[in-house]
């Protein structure tokens, strides 16, 4: 009896362990705002506008554990302005990164955003992302505007501002 009871013991753990493999992307609303800083260049010699700003991302999981999608809400200053810039963005999940038996310690993923500001800009492009603890997010993105004839390199940290869902809660 008693190795009956350790055997289902250890296939519940095995369960609980496994199911823990990839917690990334979960069925569910997330919100980041994010803080960056970059350039503009039309890569020669004329010189690079800085560029920094705030951003809001809003997406939900539309493939569970792989793609999310949403909005960026960007206000930024560059070329002596405050400008504003807003579109689609998808992350798409590349690697999970395991803290077995505590669960996932982040995940790296990729994102495509397009992207119209109020300054005739026309940003299409993505970047890569590290996530850390599901709380702090740090990436680069290359985005060309293909309207105005440059590219805008940028690097971002952010912070999740939307509220975690707890285990306990799902049970």
């Amino acid at each position: 009896m008693n190795h009956l009871l350790s055997f289902l013991l250890a296939l519940l753990l095995m369960k609980t362990s496994i199911a823990q493999i990839d917690g990334e992307f979960p069925k569910e609303f997330i919100m980041h705002i994010k803080l960056h800083n970059g350039m503009v260049s039309q890569l020669n010699s004329t010189p690079n506008l800085y560029l920094g700003g705030l951003q809001v991302v809003p997406q939900y999981t539309i493939v569970k554990n792989k793609m999310r999608a949403g909005l960026i809400a960007d206000v930024y200053y560059t070329g002596n302005q405050l400008q504003a810039a807003i579109g689609p963005t998808f992350s798409f999940k590349v690697k999970c990164f395991n803290l077995n038996p505590f669960g996932s310690g982040g995940n790296l993923h990729i994102n495509l955003d397009h992207l119209w500001g109020t300054n005739e800009e026309r940003l299409f492009g993505g970047g890569i992302n590290l996530d850390l603890l599901n709380k702090v997010v740090i990436g680069f993105t290359a985005h060309r505007d293909y309207h105005l004839n440059n590219w805008w390199f940028q690097n971002s940290i952010g912070i999740r501002i939307s509220k975690l869902k707890r285990a306990l809660q799902e049970l």
